[in-house]
């Protein structure tokens, strides 16, 4: 560690820049992967949570009225709201509803409030492909221009010695190796981190797909109605 730091200290001051450039991006690598980490997590909680009691047989309208009254709504819970908001809108305005109407009002509206919360799931994304791609460029840089020292230091003496190139050459093998450890974490959280948003997203459409079929198989029943029968209740 001290032979590092006596290196690194010690080195040109455009590897210095380097060095430092990309320990920079390293670190604001790991925060963007133990926020969205954090933050995926309690998605996906959050949407399987909501599947379980959405499913077990709760009164449907009554749920979409508690959602409602939620000033802070998981995404989910949004992409419920909008689509049975649609739909009641339309009901309660006593216009004729065909089953063929529900894709065009409540689906679509559902499919918005989908793609709004892909965009927010891949915020930050985009900044850590670009350390992913970046980051060993900027390590190369630094090893061409240590190399480029070392090199200067061989024409200026007639002995050729190891101990002439072997700061130049340990300074470049040093932007190499933090160019990488930059870009190697990035690139596997990058990938995983679209996997985890892929799947997030299916679950999405896939309950927009089905509380679009359960719409169009049934109507939100009147305040005095009491249908036993119905899914709704």
């Amino acid at each position: 560690m001290n032979g590092f730091l006596h290196l690194a200290f010690n080195a040109s001051f455009l590897v210095q820049v380097v060095m430092i450039t990309l320990i920079g991006l390293s670190v604001w690598s790991w925060v963007i992967i133990f926020v969205k980490r954090k933050e995926l997590k309690m998605v996906l909680s959050s949407t399987m949570k909501f599947n379980q009691k959405f499913w077990s047989g709760i009164h449907m309208q009554k749920y979409y009225m508690q959602i409602k009254e939620k000033r802070k709504k998981t995404s989910i819970e949004q992409i419920f709201y909008v689509g049975w908001n649609r739909y009641e809108i339309l009901h309660g305005d006593e216009k004729h509803i065909t089953p063929e109407s529900i894709p065009q009002t409540s689906l679509r509206a559902m499919q918005v409030a989908i793609a709004t919360e892909h965009e927010s799931l891949e915020s930050d994304l985009q900044t850590l492909a670009t350390i992913a791609s970046v980051s060993p460029y900027i390590g190369l840089l630094g090893t061409v221009w240590g190399i480029m020292n070392s090199f200067q230091s061989l024409s200026q003496t007639s002995q050729t010695t190891i101990a002439l190139v072997a700061p130049g050459i340990s300074e470049a093998l040093i932007a190499t190796a933090l160019g990488l450890i930059a870009a190697i974490p990035a690139v596997i959280a990058y990938n995983k981190f679209n996997r985890d948003i892929a799947r997030i997203i299916l679950r999405y459409d896939n309950f927009s797909e089905e509380l679009t079929e359960l719409l169009q198989r049934t109507h939100i029943p009147e305040k005095d109605q009491d249908n036993e029968n119905s899914k709704l209740i």
